[in-house]
C-alpha cells in the first residue's frame, strides 16, 4: 500500500520540476514583459506549483496514516498519527507561503510584494520555495522505498528535517506577516466603508428633513429604494402615505418618460398604506402596457442579442411581483380588476422568456388573486 504514495510523489515532482523552470528563468518570454503579461506569467507558473503542493500534502497525508513516520519517539499509534499529520500540515503550508515568495521573486514575474519583508527571509523562503519540495519529495521517498536497514540513518533524517525546519521558519515568519498586513488591510477597508456609509446616512437624514409636502415626487423616490437604510426607508414612506397629492403625484410618475421614475412609483404604489381610488387606474394601465412593452425589447437585447432566461427574473421581477399586489389593491379599495392587463403581461412574459422563472409562477400569482378579486368586486359591487 505503502508503493502507491510513488505516484503522487511523481506527480509533484515532475510539477515542481517544471515550477523550478519557470522561477529560474533569466526573464518573461518575448513579449511577456508588460505589466498584464506578467501577471498571465504568475497564474502560468503558479498552476505546476498548486499541483505539486497539492500532490505533496495527498502524499504527506498517506505516509502518516500508513506509518511511514514510524520513526517517532512510540507515544501510541493515534498520538503519534495526529503529531506527524499537524507536521505535515505545518510543512506543506508554509512550503505554499515559500512557493508564492518565490514565484513573486522569480525574474519572469518580478512583483515587487515581497520588498516590505526581510531580504534575507526572502532569499531562504524563494530557495525553499524552489528546492523544498523536492527536498520533501525525496524524504518521503526515501521513507517508503529505501531498505528497512537505511531508513532511519540518522544523518539523513537530520539533514532533511534541518533543511525543512529552516525552510518552514522563514515561510512561517513570512506567513505571519502576511496574515497580520491582511489584517490590518482589512481592518482599514471595514473603517472606511463604515465611514462612507456613516457619511451616506448622514446625507440621507438631512435630505428626509428638507423634503414637504410640495417637494417633487421623484425626490422622495429615491429615499425608498429597497437598498436604503430601514430607518431612512420606513420614515419616508409613512410621511408620503400621508402626502395630500400623492395620487396625483403617482398618477403622473407612472407614466413618466424617466427611464427608472415608473418603475419607482410602481412600488409606490404597492408599498404605501393607502386606499387607491379609480383615478389611477388609466395611469397603471398605462404603467403596465410600458413594462410589456420594455420586456418585448429586452428580448432582443438580453445577452447580447443571446437568449438568457434569467435576464427577466433578475430584472424584472420585482416589478411582475408588485404589478399583482397593485392588482389586488385596485380591487378591494376601487372595485377596479385589473387583471386582464395582468395577463397581457403573463402572455408578453411567456412569449419572450417561455423558460424564464416568472413564466410559470407569474400566471399562478393571478389565478391565486382570483378569489380575494372576485369577493373584493363582489363586495363593492354586489348587483
Amino acid at each position: 500500500m505503502k508503493r502507491l504514495i510513488n505516484v503522487p510523489l511523481l506527480i509533484a515532482a515532475g510539477a515542481q520540476a517544471l515550477f523550478a523552470f519557470y522561477a529560474l528563468m533569466p526573464g518573461p518570454w518575448a513579449g511577456w514583459e508588460d505589466g498584464p503579461s506578467r501577471g498571465a506569467m504568475a497564474l502560468v507558473m503558479f498552476e505546476p506549483a498548486a499541483l505539486a503542493w497539492l500532490m505533496l500534502l495527498i502524499a504527506g497525508l498517506s505516509a502518516v496514516f500508513t506509518d511511514a513516520f514510524d520513526w517517532v519517539p512510540p507515544v501510541g499509534r493515534g498520538r503519534r498519527r495526529l503529531i506527524t499529520a499537524t507536521a505535515t500540515l505545518l510543512v506543506v503550508v508554509t512550503l505554499g507561503v515559500c512557493v508564492v515568495v518565490a514565484l513573486g521573486e522569480s525574474p519572469a514575474v518580478a512583483s515587487r510584494d515581497n520588498d516590505a519583508f526581510n531580504p534575507v527571509l526572502v532569499a531562504i523562503a524563494r530557495f525553499g520555495g524552489i528546492f523544498g519540495p523536492f527536498l520533501a519529495v525525496g524524504g518521503l521517498a526515501w521513507l517508503i522505498n529505501a531498505p528497512a536497514a537505511l531508513r532511519h540513518l540518522a544523518p539523513v533524517r537530520r539533514v532533511a528535517l534541518g533543511a525543512l525546519a529552516l525552510t518552514t521558519l522563514a515561510g512561517g515568519l513570512i506567513g505571519l506577516q502576511m496574515l497580520s498586513e491582511e489584517i490590518a488591510i482589512e481592518r482599514t477597508v471595514a473603517l472606511r466603508d463604515q465611514k462612507m456609509i456613516d457619511e451616506r446616512a448622514r446625507e440621507n437624514q438631512a435630505a428626509l428633513r428638507e423634503l414637504s409636502d410640495a417637494s417633487p415626487l421623484v425626490d422622495w423616490l429615491r429615499l425608498t429604494d429597497p437598498l436604503q437604510t430601514a430607518d431612512i426607508r420606513e420614515a419616508a414612506i409613512r410621511r408620503l402615505a400621508r402626502r395630500p397629492t400623492l395620487e396625483a403625484d403617482l398618477a403622473q410618475s407612472l407614466q413618466s418618460a424617466d427611464t427608472l421614475e415608473p418603475d419607482w412609483a410602481l412600488r409606490l404604489t404597492a408599498l404605501l398604506d393607502f386606499k387607491p381610488s379609480a383615478a389611477l387606474e388609466a395611469p397603471l394601465r398605462a404603467n403596465f402596457a410600458a413594462l410589456r412593452q420594455r420586456i418585448e425589447i429586452s428580448r432582443n437585447q438580453a445577452g447580447d442579442g443571446l437568449y438568457d432566461p434569467t435576464y427577466l427574473d433578475r430584472w424584472f421581477g420585482d416589478q411582475l411581483a408588485e404589478t399583482l399586489v397593485v392588482t389586488r389593491k385596485m380591487a378591494e379599495s376601487a372595485g377596479i380588476d385589473l387583471r386582464d392587463a395582468d395577463r397581457q403581461l403573463a402572455q408578453t412574459v411567456a412569449a419572450t422568456y417561455p423558460t424564464s422563472k416568472a413564466a410559470k409562477d407569474y400566471p399562478r400569482g393571478i389565478t391565486a388573486l382570483d378569489r380575494a378579486i372576485d369577493a373584493a368586486l363582489m363586495t363593492r359591487n354586489p348587483g
